[in-house]
Protein backbone atom coordinates (compact mmCIF):
# COMPACT_ATOMS: atom_id res chain seq x y z
CA UNK A 1 0.00 0.00 0.00
CA UNK A 2 2.99 2.33 1.23
CA UNK A 3 4.64 1.96 -2.30
CA UNK A 4 1.46 2.24 -4.68
CA UNK A 5 0.95 5.73 -2.15
CA UNK A 6 4.31 6.63 -3.66
CA UNK A 7 3.47 5.66 -7.08
CA UNK A 8 0.58 8.02 -6.82
CA UNK A 9 2.52 10.73 -5.04
CA UNK A 10 4.92 10.33 -7.84
CA UNK A 11 2.23 10.77 -10.74
CA UNK A 12 0.50 13.61 -9.01
CA UNK A 13 4.19 15.44 -9.12
CA UNK A 14 4.78 14.65 -12.54
CA UNK A 15 1.90 15.83 -13.58
CA UNK A 16 2.52 19.27 -11.39
CA UNK A 17 5.54 19.73 -13.60
CA UNK A 18 3.96 19.42 -16.80
CA UNK A 19 1.24 21.74 -15.93
CA UNK A 20 4.42 24.01 -14.69
CA UNK A 21 5.81 23.60 -18.23
CA UNK A 22 3.07 24.26 -19.87
CA UNK A 23 2.69 27.50 -17.84
CA UNK A 24 5.93 28.80 -19.44
CA UNK A 25 6.32 31.34 -22.53
CA UNK A 26 5.14 30.28 -25.65
CA UNK A 27 7.68 31.19 -28.25
CA UNK A 28 5.92 32.79 -31.51
CA UNK A 29 8.28 32.68 -35.15
CA UNK A 30 5.44 33.27 -36.95
CA UNK A 31 2.05 34.02 -38.26
CA UNK A 32 0.80 30.85 -37.22
CA UNK A 33 1.90 31.55 -33.56
CA UNK A 34 0.08 34.43 -33.67
CA UNK A 35 -2.72 33.07 -34.87
CA UNK A 36 -2.81 30.38 -32.21
CA UNK A 37 -3.13 32.77 -29.46
CA UNK A 38 -6.69 32.97 -30.23
CA UNK A 39 -6.86 29.48 -28.77
CA UNK A 40 -4.98 30.55 -25.85
CA UNK A 41 -5.84 33.79 -25.10
CA UNK A 42 -4.90 33.85 -21.67
CA UNK A 43 -1.45 32.57 -22.19
CA UNK A 44 1.77 34.24 -21.94
CA UNK A 45 3.90 34.51 -25.71
CA UNK A 46 7.22 35.99 -26.71
CA UNK A 47 8.28 37.16 -30.00
CA UNK A 48 11.14 35.50 -31.47
CA UNK A 49 11.65 37.66 -34.28
CA UNK A 50 10.01 40.20 -36.37
CA UNK A 51 6.88 38.53 -38.47
CA UNK A 52 5.75 40.39 -42.07
CA UNK A 53 1.78 40.45 -41.68
CA UNK A 54 1.58 41.80 -45.50
CA UNK A 55 -0.68 39.27 -47.87
CA UNK A 56 -3.09 39.00 -45.23
CA UNK A 57 -6.61 40.94 -44.28
CA UNK A 58 -5.50 40.13 -40.65
CA UNK A 59 -9.22 39.02 -38.31
CA UNK A 60 -8.52 40.71 -34.89
CA UNK A 61 -8.40 38.13 -32.38
CA UNK A 62 -8.91 38.61 -28.47
CA UNK A 63 -6.23 38.35 -25.83
CA UNK A 64 -6.42 38.53 -22.03
CA UNK A 65 -2.75 37.16 -21.64
CA UNK A 66 0.77 38.31 -21.74
CA UNK A 67 2.63 39.36 -25.03
CA UNK A 68 6.37 40.11 -24.70
CA UNK A 69 7.43 42.04 -27.93
CA UNK A 70 11.02 41.20 -27.36
CA UNK A 71 12.24 44.69 -29.21
CA UNK A 72 10.35 42.59 -32.36
CA UNK A 73 7.83 44.17 -35.07
CA UNK A 74 4.91 43.03 -36.58
CA UNK A 75 5.26 44.77 -39.89
CA UNK A 76 2.77 45.04 -42.67
CA UNK A 77 -0.47 44.77 -40.42
CA UNK A 78 -3.84 45.06 -42.62
CA UNK A 79 -7.11 44.86 -40.68
CA UNK A 80 -10.42 45.14 -43.41
CA UNK A 81 -13.09 44.52 -40.79
CA UNK A 82 -13.90 44.32 -37.06
CA UNK A 83 -13.49 41.31 -34.64
CA UNK A 84 -16.38 39.03 -33.51
CA UNK A 85 -16.22 40.43 -30.34
CA UNK A 86 -18.37 42.47 -29.02
CA UNK A 87 -18.97 44.92 -25.79
CA UNK A 88 -20.79 47.81 -24.16
CA UNK A 89 -19.25 51.15 -24.39
CA UNK A 90 -21.01 54.13 -23.07
CA UNK A 91 -20.93 58.05 -23.93
CA UNK A 92 -20.23 60.64 -21.68
CA UNK A 93 -23.93 60.58 -20.46
CA UNK A 94 -23.91 57.16 -19.45
CA UNK A 95 -25.60 56.14 -22.95
CA UNK A 96 -24.78 52.38 -23.64
CA UNK A 97 -23.83 51.06 -27.43
CA UNK A 98 -23.36 47.17 -28.05
CA UNK A 99 -19.76 48.09 -29.63
CA UNK A 100 -17.53 46.24 -32.31
CA UNK A 101 -13.47 46.19 -32.47
CA UNK A 102 -10.71 46.52 -34.96
CA UNK A 103 -7.02 46.35 -34.69
CA UNK A 104 -4.25 43.99 -34.25
CA UNK A 105 -6.54 42.75 -30.86
CA UNK A 106 -10.41 43.28 -31.18
CA UNK A 107 -10.21 43.20 -27.33
CA UNK A 108 -7.54 43.20 -24.45
CA UNK A 109 -8.97 42.37 -21.16
CA UNK A 110 -6.63 42.09 -18.06
CA UNK A 111 -3.69 41.54 -20.25
CA UNK A 112 -0.40 42.83 -20.57
CA UNK A 113 1.64 44.03 -23.85
CA UNK A 114 4.91 45.15 -24.06
CA UNK A 115 8.13 45.75 -25.85
CA UNK A 116 6.60 45.67 -28.91
CA UNK A 117 6.44 47.38 -32.25
CA UNK A 118 3.19 47.15 -34.90
CA UNK A 119 5.25 49.61 -38.14
CA UNK A 120 3.43 50.31 -41.37
CA UNK A 121 -0.18 48.88 -40.06
CA UNK A 122 -3.22 49.71 -42.09
CA UNK A 123 -6.46 49.55 -40.56
CA UNK A 124 -9.45 50.40 -42.68
CA UNK A 125 -13.21 49.82 -41.31
CA UNK A 126 -16.46 50.49 -42.67
CA UNK A 127 -19.81 49.44 -41.23
CA UNK A 128 -22.74 50.01 -40.16
CA UNK A 129 -22.06 49.41 -36.41
CA UNK A 130 -20.90 51.05 -33.49
CA UNK A 131 -17.14 50.73 -33.60
CA UNK A 132 -13.73 51.54 -32.12
CA UNK A 133 -10.64 50.85 -34.44
CA UNK A 134 -6.77 51.54 -33.30
CA UNK A 135 -3.81 49.79 -34.68
CA UNK A 136 -2.67 47.92 -31.36
CA UNK A 137 -6.10 47.49 -30.09
CA UNK A 138 -9.95 48.29 -30.56
CA UNK A 139 -10.87 48.00 -27.02
CA UNK A 140 -8.88 47.39 -23.67
CA UNK A 141 -9.59 46.74 -20.48
CA UNK A 142 -7.65 46.87 -17.20
CA UNK A 143 -4.78 46.06 -19.33
CA UNK A 144 -1.21 47.17 -19.79
CA UNK A 145 0.88 48.61 -22.53
CA UNK A 146 3.94 49.08 -22.09
CA UNK A 147 7.30 50.27 -24.52
CA UNK A 148 5.07 49.47 -27.55
CA UNK A 149 5.50 51.42 -30.89
CA UNK A 150 2.75 51.82 -33.71
CA UNK A 151 3.25 53.81 -36.63
CA UNK A 152 0.46 53.85 -39.88
CA UNK A 153 -3.07 54.40 -40.74
CA UNK A 154 -6.58 54.53 -38.91
CA UNK A 155 -9.13 55.07 -40.98
CA UNK A 156 -13.10 54.37 -40.31
CA UNK A 157 -15.96 55.05 -42.44
CA UNK A 158 -18.80 55.20 -40.05
CA UNK A 159 -22.33 54.65 -40.22
CA UNK A 160 -22.57 54.04 -35.96
CA UNK A 161 -23.09 56.37 -33.28
CA UNK A 162 -20.74 55.32 -30.75
CA UNK A 163 -17.58 55.54 -32.96
CA UNK A 164 -13.65 56.48 -32.40
CA UNK A 165 -10.34 55.76 -33.91
CA UNK A 166 -7.14 56.07 -31.49
CA UNK A 167 -3.57 55.37 -32.29
CA UNK A 168 -2.62 52.84 -29.85
CA UNK A 169 -6.15 51.88 -28.51
CA UNK A 170 -9.58 52.91 -28.85
CA UNK A 171 -11.95 52.92 -25.87
CA UNK A 172 -11.47 51.72 -22.69
CA UNK A 173 -9.00 51.63 -19.48
CA UNK A 174 -5.56 50.64 -18.79
CA UNK A 175 -2.19 52.16 -18.45
CA UNK A 176 0.27 53.61 -21.82
CA UNK A 177 3.41 54.03 -20.61
CA UNK A 178 6.92 54.92 -22.40
CA UNK A 179 4.64 54.16 -26.04
CA UNK A 180 5.19 55.61 -29.31
CA UNK A 181 2.43 56.64 -32.13
CA UNK A 182 3.12 57.74 -35.48
CA UNK A 183 0.05 57.75 -37.06
CA UNK A 184 -2.45 58.97 -39.50
CA UNK A 185 -6.58 58.30 -37.97
CA UNK A 186 -9.33 59.86 -40.42
CA UNK A 187 -12.45 59.61 -39.69
CA UNK A 188 -15.86 60.27 -41.67
CA UNK A 189 -19.14 60.56 -40.77
CA UNK A 190 -21.97 59.04 -43.11
CA UNK A 191 -24.57 59.03 -40.36
CA UNK A 192 -26.93 62.00 -41.78
CA UNK A 193 -29.91 61.06 -39.23
CA UNK A 194 -28.19 60.54 -35.95
CA UNK A 195 -25.62 62.86 -34.18
CA UNK A 196 -22.68 60.67 -33.86
CA UNK A 197 -20.57 60.68 -30.45
CA UNK A 198 -17.05 61.02 -32.45
CA UNK A 199 -13.60 59.96 -30.27
CA UNK A 200 -10.44 60.57 -31.86
CA UNK A 201 -6.84 60.29 -29.79
CA UNK A 202 -3.25 59.59 -30.57
CA UNK A 203 -3.05 57.05 -27.88
CA UNK A 204 -6.62 56.49 -26.95
CA UNK A 205 -10.08 57.60 -28.49
CA UNK A 206 -12.06 57.28 -25.56
CA UNK A 207 -11.42 56.08 -21.77
CA UNK A 208 -9.73 56.54 -18.40
CA UNK A 209 -6.36 55.60 -17.34
CA UNK A 210 -2.46 56.57 -16.93
CA UNK A 211 -0.56 57.98 -20.18
CA UNK A 212 3.34 58.77 -19.44
CA UNK A 213 6.09 59.30 -21.10
CA UNK A 214 4.35 58.55 -24.60
CA UNK A 215 5.83 60.61 -27.88
CA UNK A 216 2.75 60.94 -30.35
CA UNK A 217 2.81 62.86 -33.72
CA UNK A 218 -0.74 62.55 -35.06
CA UNK A 219 -2.17 63.72 -38.23
CA UNK A 220 -5.79 63.71 -38.02
CA UNK A 221 -9.04 64.42 -40.23
CA UNK A 222 -12.41 64.32 -38.51
CA UNK A 223 -15.46 64.66 -40.56
CA UNK A 224 -18.35 64.55 -37.89
CA UNK A 225 -21.87 65.79 -38.27
CA UNK A 226 -22.32 64.62 -34.33
CA UNK A 227 -20.32 65.56 -31.28
CA UNK A 228 -16.37 65.73 -31.74
CA UNK A 229 -13.83 64.96 -29.16
CA UNK A 230 -10.78 64.90 -30.29
CA UNK A 231 -7.11 64.94 -28.12
CA UNK A 232 -3.24 64.54 -29.19
CA UNK A 233 -3.46 62.08 -26.64
CA UNK A 234 -6.67 60.94 -25.72
CA UNK A 235 -9.59 62.16 -27.06
CA UNK A 236 -12.10 61.58 -24.30
CA UNK A 237 -11.27 61.37 -20.56
CA UNK A 238 -13.68 59.54 -18.51
CA UNK A 239 -14.68 56.39 -16.92
CA UNK A 240 -17.48 55.66 -18.93
CA UNK A 241 -18.68 53.16 -15.92
CA UNK A 242 -15.61 51.36 -15.50
CA UNK A 243 -14.21 51.23 -12.16
CA UNK A 244 -11.09 52.09 -13.03
CA UNK A 245 -9.35 54.56 -11.10
CA UNK A 246 -7.71 57.89 -13.08
CA UNK A 247 -3.87 57.88 -13.64
CA UNK A 248 -1.13 60.40 -14.62
CA UNK A 249 -1.32 61.99 -17.73
CA UNK A 250 2.50 63.27 -18.11
CA UNK A 251 5.71 63.67 -19.56
CA UNK A 252 4.54 63.29 -22.42
CA UNK A 253 5.38 64.67 -26.26
CA UNK A 254 2.53 65.52 -28.85
CA UNK A 255 3.46 67.00 -32.76
CA UNK A 256 1.28 67.52 -35.43
CA UNK A 257 -2.60 68.38 -35.88
CA UNK A 258 -6.24 67.31 -36.01
CA UNK A 259 -8.05 69.24 -38.66
CA UNK A 260 -11.86 68.63 -38.25
CA UNK A 261 -15.59 69.65 -38.68
CA UNK A 262 -18.63 69.70 -36.41
CA UNK A 263 -21.39 69.59 -38.40
CA UNK A 264 -23.78 70.57 -35.51
CA UNK A 265 -26.19 73.63 -33.88
CA UNK A 266 -25.46 72.28 -30.99
CA UNK A 267 -21.51 72.70 -30.88
CA UNK A 268 -19.23 71.13 -28.49
CA UNK A 269 -15.99 70.65 -30.95
CA UNK A 270 -13.78 69.49 -28.34
CA UNK A 271 -10.00 69.51 -29.62
CA UNK A 272 -6.60 70.26 -27.60
CA UNK A 273 -3.45 69.13 -27.84
CA UNK A 274 -3.50 66.42 -24.42
CA UNK A 275 -7.42 65.64 -23.59
CA UNK A 276 -9.85 66.91 -25.88
CA UNK A 277 -12.68 66.70 -23.27
CA UNK A 278 -12.50 65.71 -19.73
CA UNK A 279 -15.37 64.45 -17.50
CA UNK A 280 -12.96 62.75 -14.98
CA UNK A 281 -9.96 64.67 -13.95
CA UNK A 282 -6.24 62.68 -14.43
CA UNK A 283 -4.34 62.49 -10.90
CA UNK A 284 -1.75 64.21 -12.27
CA UNK A 285 -1.28 66.35 -15.68
CA UNK A 286 2.32 67.92 -15.90
CA UNK A 287 5.21 68.00 -17.91
CA UNK A 288 3.09 66.90 -21.02
CA UNK A 289 5.45 69.19 -24.38
CA UNK A 290 3.93 69.85 -27.76
CA UNK A 291 3.47 71.48 -31.13
CA UNK A 292 0.09 70.41 -31.61
CA UNK A 293 -1.77 72.14 -34.00
CA UNK A 294 -6.13 72.22 -33.57
CA UNK A 295 -7.46 72.95 -37.00
CA UNK A 296 -11.32 73.45 -37.05
CA UNK A 297 -13.29 74.05 -40.93
CA UNK A 298 -16.29 75.42 -40.73
CA UNK A 299 -17.84 74.32 -44.25
CA UNK A 300 -19.13 70.78 -44.19
CA UNK A 301 -19.69 70.08 -47.52
CA UNK A 302 -16.42 68.28 -48.35
CA UNK A 303 -14.72 65.65 -46.54
CA UNK A 304 -11.51 66.16 -44.67
CA UNK A 305 -8.57 63.75 -45.94
CA UNK A 306 -5.00 63.80 -45.77
CA UNK A 307 -5.21 63.59 -49.93
CA UNK A 308 -5.81 67.31 -51.59
CA UNK A 309 -5.55 65.80 -54.81
CA UNK A 310 -9.04 64.57 -57.15
CA UNK A 311 -6.42 62.88 -59.79
CA UNK A 312 -3.36 62.23 -57.77
CA UNK A 313 -0.37 61.19 -59.48
CA UNK A 314 2.17 58.97 -57.42
CA UNK A 315 5.49 58.49 -57.76
CA UNK A 316 7.00 55.38 -55.83
CA UNK A 317 10.49 55.04 -54.38
CA UNK A 318 11.83 51.82 -52.77
CA UNK A 319 13.95 52.19 -49.88
CA UNK A 320 16.00 49.16 -48.65
CA UNK A 321 16.28 48.71 -45.01
CA UNK A 322 20.02 50.00 -44.00
CA UNK A 323 22.23 50.28 -40.72
CA UNK A 324 19.47 48.52 -37.96
CA UNK A 325 16.75 50.96 -40.31
CA UNK A 326 13.67 49.11 -41.48
CA UNK A 327 12.85 49.65 -45.65
CA UNK A 328 10.16 50.60 -47.24
CA UNK A 329 7.93 51.87 -50.34
CA UNK A 330 7.16 55.83 -49.97
CA UNK A 331 4.14 57.02 -52.38
CA UNK A 332 4.26 60.43 -52.98
CA UNK A 333 1.73 62.56 -55.09
CA UNK A 334 3.53 64.54 -57.32
CA UNK A 335 0.94 67.30 -57.46
CA UNK A 336 -0.20 67.76 -53.95
CA UNK A 337 2.99 66.06 -51.82
CA UNK A 338 1.01 63.91 -49.56
CA UNK A 339 2.60 60.82 -49.35
CA UNK A 340 2.48 57.52 -47.14
CA UNK A 341 5.00 54.51 -46.81
CA UNK A 342 3.98 50.61 -47.10
CA UNK A 343 5.62 47.36 -47.69
CA UNK A 344 8.14 47.50 -44.95
CA UNK A 345 11.32 45.39 -44.88
CA UNK A 346 12.51 44.37 -41.84
CA UNK A 347 16.11 45.66 -41.25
Amino acid sequence: MKRLICILLALALGAGLAATADETVTEIYDMDGLLAMAKAPNGRYRLMNDIDMGGVDWTPIAFSGELDGDGHGLYNLTVASAGAEIRLTRDGNMKKYETEFAGLFSTLENATVRNLRLVGADVRVENDAHCFAAILAGYVDRSEIREVSVSGRVRMNSYGVMVGVGGLAGFGCGAFDRCDAKVELVFEDRNFNSKCEEFMGGVLACGIGSVTACVVDIDGYDSCHGYVHNGGLVGMYYHCGTKYASGSVSNNIRDGRIRFFEDNKDRRAYCKAVIGESLSDPKRTKNNFDTFVRDEVKTYDTVLLPEQCDTPEYVETVVAPSGGHWGYTRHECSVCGYHWTDSYTAP
